[in-house]
């Protein structure tokens, strides 16, 4: 027992004395510079597992051509679908602000309509966080507006996050029309509110026509005295005035924007009407609508219509008044004056001239011609008519007291004058001037007569 207790003693003394000498013994660490080193290597080996900056960038790059190609499906649940379950759309045409998956699929339900097909022009992807990327920039969409291509142009920021399953989803999505152009675009939106009102004239419904009008619009039509203040006595006009089968164009306008969401379009109008018995007529007349854009759309709130207060027969007057003014032309001597009447695309058959004049050149050297001889014309017979508002004919006779080799003498000739408005002035597209056929006749048989004398 003793012996045992001994040796237990013996071995415990054994194993502090070991213990004391491994206390004893000096730790060897290593330089800082290997520590960084082993670092690095252990990073370099999870590296292996984690994407860089430009890959998680160059992946956060795609979600465009991935959003786009959603908007080519034409389904807004899939567009939607890339929108996280709290994500907010602030759109380019809407001031509404969407917050919830079903507004965002209900806004692009709208925009859809309008087929639209994205490009990047601009872009800056940042990363903000692991899993949080910023993308912003100007796009450019090619749409179809009222069945015509058109190209909009707008600022982007999609901000993104990468949820559980991996993928990238729209957080925040801020669009808004370009700032320096945006009273441009704006301007040719409304000006094609006369076009999309015209079409739905040629439907001859109109219920379509009166769709066109918000429901407290006022319209105050040409041809009724009766102010129409709701929808439905807007529907009633319609129904008389669409039994013309109207075709409006625009002869002059005035588009002003009044507010971001108010413009007011007026001017001038012509509207080719079919009158039975009497088949094409057109009139033309003056207007002012008043639009306002509500929930995205333009409606019709104010419209007035207003027969040309001038006559057709002042409008006659100031076509016959045009040969004066070619005549006064005639006077100053110089061909530049009387070639500046004819339209830039004017064509002029004179009297003495085998020639077609197509040119203003032609037409100028055909009067630096005429003038030597002193013209001073004055009509015999006019026939003035109104084509179309802006096209006019004056045909007839006149005559021209000239000087020939010293001598006075007149001259006899037929005339056609097609005139044209241009730029608000009447210019002549069209000039036949022809000396008198049954003089030239008579003249052929004196000669004839004359030939048969001398056979004789």
């Amino acid at each position: 027992m003793q012996a045992s207790m001994r040796q237990t003693a013996s071995m415990n003394g054994v194993q502090r004395a070991a213990s004391r000498q491994v206390a004893m013994r000096p730790v060897h660490t290593r330089p800082a510079s290997s520590r960084r080193a082993g670092a690095a290597k252990v990073q370099a080996l999870f590296g292996m597992f984690k994407a860089s900056d430009a890959e998680v960038i160059a992946e956060v790059s795609t979600q465009f051509d991935r959003w786009n190609a959603a908007l080519q499906t034409k389904d807004p649940k899939q567009v939607a679908a890339l929108y996280a379950k709290d994500g907010v759309l602030l759109p380019t045409v809407s001031n509404r602000v969407r917050t919830s998956p079903g507004e965002i699929e209900e806004y692009f339900s709208n925009f859809l309509q309008l087929h639209p097909n994205g490009k990047i022009d601009d872009s800056k992807v940042r990363l903000l966080a692991k899993d949080t990327a910023i993308n912003s920039g100007v796009y450019t969409f090619d749409l179809v507006k009222d069945g015509k291509p058109a190209k909009v142009q707008a600022r982007f920021s999609f901000t993104y996050k990468r949820l559980d399953d991996g993928q990238w989803y729209i957080v925040d999505h801020h669009s808004s029309g370009m700032p320096e152009a945006v009273v441009d675009n704006d301007l040719e939106e409304v000006a094609r509110q006369f076009d999309r009102w015209n079409a739905s004239l040629q439907t001859l419904d109109a219920a379509k026509v009166a769709a066109m009008y918000a429901p407290t619009a006022v319209l105050l039509p040409t041809v009724s005295n009766r102010v129409r203040t709701t929808s439905a006595e807007i529907q009633d006009y319609f129904v008389n005035f669409l039994l013309l089968k109207p075709f409006g164009k625009i002869d002059e306008a005035n588009v002003r924007m009044l507010a971001s969401d108010l413009a007011i379009n007026s001017g001038i109008y012509t509207f080719a009407l079919t009158k039975e018995g009497l088949g094409v007529t057109k009139v033309q007349a003056r207007y002012s609508f008043t639009y306002r854009k509500i929930d995205g759309e333009w409606f019709i709130i104010d419209h007035h219509s207003s027969a040309m207060p001038e006559t057709e027969e002042k409008k006659m007057a100031e076509v016959s008044q045009l040969f004066d003014r070619w005549n006064a032309a005639l006077q100053t001597g110089d061909p530049k004056k009387v070639a500046a009447l004819y339209a830039p695309g004017g064509v002029l058959l004179p009297t003495v001239s085998n020639q077609v004049r197509t040119t203003p050149e032609e037409i100028e050297d055909y009067f630096s011609t005429f003038l030597t001889l002193k013209p001073n014309g004055k009509i015999d017979d006019a026939n003035v008519r109104l084509l179309d508002a802006e096209t006019a004919i004056n045909s007839g006779v006149y005559t021209f007291a000239l000087v020939v080799e010293g001598e006075p003498t007149t001259v006899q000739a037929r005339y056609s004058f097609t005139y044209k408005k241009i730029n608000k002035e009447w210019l002549i597209v069209d000039h036949h001037s022809s000396g008198m056929p049954e003089k030239v006749e008579q003249a052929v048989a004196k000669v004839e007569a004359a030939k048969k004398a001398v056979a004789v």
